[in-house]
């Protein structure tokens, strides 16, 4: 027997709608903006001043002359001395360093060997000379 089943399904309804779309638009206007100008003005005080008056006296006064008196006084004299002093100063000096270099020298060997050699002797010899006489007769 075949069994059939059935399923409820849920089929989405389509609704149309209307869209609004804005659009910015830029506009330039030019608005005119009033100026104001602020000016300080300097207004002068009254002031109410009292006035001193001078008026000229004339007063007698004694005044004490004063007495004079000498007196010797030793003043140490100034000696000016030249005086050395030291100041440390700081200073970089480049020394130079010596560098040594390794070198590989061949030096020949000596090696000896025996030689003859000829050396010219002069001797003299002396010859006897036979000793011929001559007789002429006539």
């Amino acid at each position: 027997v075949p069994m059939t089943q059935e399923e409820i399904v849920h089929v989405p309804k389509i609704i149309t709608q209307e869209k609004v779309v804005q659009q910015m638009v830029e506009m330039v206007v030019e608005v005119p903006v009033p100026m104001t100008q602020e000016e300080i003005v300097h207004v002068p005080k009254i002031m109410l001043q009292k006035r001193i008056s001078q008026q000229m006296v004339e007063e007698v006064v004694e005044v004490p002359v004063p007495m004079i008196q000498e007196e010797i006084l030793h003043v140490p004299t100034i000696i000016t001395q030249e005086r050395i002093v030291q100041h440390m100063v700081e200073m970089i000096v480049e020394v130079p360093v010596p560098m040594t270099q390794e070198e590989i020298v061949h030096v020949p060997m000596i090696m000896q060997q025996e030689r003859i050699t000829q050396q010219p002797v002069e001797v003299i010899v002396e010859v006897p000379v036979p000793m011929v006489q001559e007789e002429i007769v006539h």
